[in-house]
């Protein structure tokens, strides 16, 4: 049987208005109340004061009005600056089932712009509350799955990092004293490109044109492009081919500055990433893995703009740790252990991604 449909408005109450918003610059990383903002770790911060503590009664759903998020809050806390719709399910709406229902809705995408005129134009199913209970229940034991899953993917990536700084320590400190040797001696750097838009042909399907959205730390290698250039436009490109690492050094937001992956096939890239193509003597996996730890150093050599960017000739001269390559090479082949088994827990979240997209999709179309 169809459930029943209610606006928007009449299943959820806007309760944002008069609670005291935090800014990042008044998070702590310890304290007494949990901080929750829009981004996308559940908690932003903490803070000691009980002032800042939001006025609506848990539990309460939270809407990244810019970013999207939706997050279930149970429990007392304080609201993170603006962009945070604070909501309350009205009489008649089971919490989760409000929550889940919320979190199944695909939303146009505007930027960081505000979507929560979005929301309101939509209709919220609603079954008896003994359904919606039951239909919680179900997709949240689905949904601890996928939780485990992700944990034991973290692990993983823990993993990886404790066995790096076993063998080599910090690299940044570089307590063990290896050799330095700087980015530009320890490869070839190439600075990305742009083939002319106005050029007729520049793009097609030949070759992939990588940006810095796939460069990111969940995965070693790039992820696939979304646009691709022509043969034409990739005879003006700049390539690289197996083996380098590609690092975001111009990014929107300073904190996208160092993030890097390895290239697994040849592919075209923008202005906004600088490539190594690394040197007989220094082994791909361990570069990547340096670097991704050197984040912080990394970042250091950006501009203060709010827009940060490294120039070649400035990433050319960062310093990084050189071990004896038999080091770097045992490391490479431990690590890639650990990423196999990554990989193979990785294929089996998504598997659970489909599974619980289709309970949630037939939980709110009355066919659970």
């Amino acid at each position: 049987m169809k459930p029943a449909f209610i606006p928007f408005e009449k299943a959820f109450l806007d309760v944002t208005g008069g609670n005291n918003k935090l800014q990042t610059t008044q998070y702590s990383p310890t304290g007494l109340y949990p901080v929750i903002d829009q981004g996308e770790s559940f908690i932003g911060g903490y803070t000691n004061d009980p002032k800042s503590l939001c006025a609506a009664i848990p539990p309460v759903i939270l809407f990244g009005d810019h970013t999207k998020v939706f997050k279930y809050v149970d429990f007392p806390f304080c609201l993170g600056a603006d962009g945070v719709k604070v909501l309350r399910p009205a009489e008649g709406i089971f919490p989760k089932y409000g929550f889940y229902f919320l979190r199944s809705l695909i939303l146009p995408s505007v930027g960081y712009s505000r979507h929560f005129k979005f929301l309101k134009e939509f209709e919220v199913p609603l079954p008896p509350l003994s359904e919606q209970r039951r239909i919680a229940a179900i997709l949240d034991s689905a949904d601890a799955i996928r939780t485990k899953r992700k944990a034991a993917i973290a692990k993983l990536d823990e993993l990886a990092q404790a066995l790096f700084l076993e063998m080599f320590g910090d690299p940044v400190r570089n307590e063990k004293g290896w050799a330095q040797s700087t980015l530009g001696e320890i490869g070839t750097i190439t600075t990305g490109n742009t083939p002319a838009r106005s050029e007729a042909g520049n793009f097609g399907s030949h070759l992939e044109w990588i940006k810095s959205d796939n460069v990111t730390n969940e995965y070693p290698t790039l992820t696939k492009a979304t646009e691709f250039l022509s043969k034409k436009g990739a005879s003006i490109a700049r390539l690289v081919g197996p083996g380098a690492v590609l690092v975001v050094c111009i990014a929107g937001s300073p904190d996208s500055i160092g993030r890097a992956a390895l290239a697994d096939r040849t592919v075209a890239f923008n202005q906004q990433i600088n490539a190594i193509s690394p040197r007989e003597d220094m082994d791909e996996y361990f570069l990547l893995q340096a670097i991704r730890y050197s984040k912080k150093c990394i970042l250091s050599y950006s501009t203060n703009s709010m827009k940060g960017m490294i120039s070649k000739s400035v990433f050319e001269g960062i310093p990084l740790i050189v071990p004896p390559i038999r080091l770097q090479e045992m490391y490479s082949e431990r690590y890639t252990s650990i990423l196999s088994v990554k990989k193979s827990h990785s294929a089996t979240s998504e598997s659970e991604n489909r599974l619980f997209s289709s309970l949630q999709h037939r939980a709110f179309a009355g066919e659970l």
